[in-house]
């Protein structure tokens, strides 16, 4: 689910200048935070965001573009609460404006951050969400596509994470859901 910085819109030429520097920002913060410097990639995170911020609308897909970088960011941090927040308000906009697979990824980190609060049942909830059926695979390192609900599978034993096939599983399972997954935590 690594999302590109790559800003859909054409702005006027002052706008698009602003823009197009908080999105090598956050390209950078992406870079830190693949290294292990969280805090300098949540500084840089928020530094674009503030820069996007000073020239559109809170409700911009740019925006959620870098909210749902800062949820992932603070998920990887086991900041739950703020995750939560950034990703809540990353799928307000995602489900309103933009490309379908854009608004199934933040679900999809939002359904993640409840998996690692260890609410499964609103994990499920917020995965099963988007309003056409459309989810993206729950290993975070699957090729970026979305699936319709019913050609993916639920984990066996929670239910709460779906996926495209055995191999995302796996990997899921050695990579991250093998902590939070309640069979294997009881």
């Amino acid at each position: 689910m690594n999302m590109s910085d790559v800003e859909p819109h054409f702005y006027p030429e002052p706008i698009h200048r602003v823009v197009e520097q908080a999105a090598n920002i956050g390209n950078q913060a992406r870079w830190l935070s693949n290294q292990g410097d969280y805090a300098g990639a949540e500084r840089l995170q928020l530094r674009a965001l503030d820069l996007k911020l000073s020239v559109v609308d809170e409700h911009d897909t740019v925006i959620a573009i870098t909210r749902n970088a800062l949820g992932e960011l603070y998920l990887k941090m086991g900041r739950l609460a703020d995750a939560e927040e950034q990703l809540k308000k990353a799928v307000s906009v995602r489900l309103g404006a933009g490309p379908a697979f854009d608004a199934a990824v933040s679900i999809e980190n939002l359904g993640r951050v409840y998996e690692a609060k260890g609410d499964f049942a609103e994990a499920r909830g917020v995965r099963l969400s988007h309003p056409e059926n459309i989810m993206v695979c729950g290993n975070y390192n699957c090729p970026g596509e979305t699936f319709d609900q019913s050609k993916l599978r639920p984990c066996s034993a929670c239910k709460s994470v779906f996926y495209c096939g055995t191999t995302c599983q796996a990997k899921d399972w050695r990579a991250s859901h093998k902590r939070f997954c309640k069979k294997h935590n009881q």
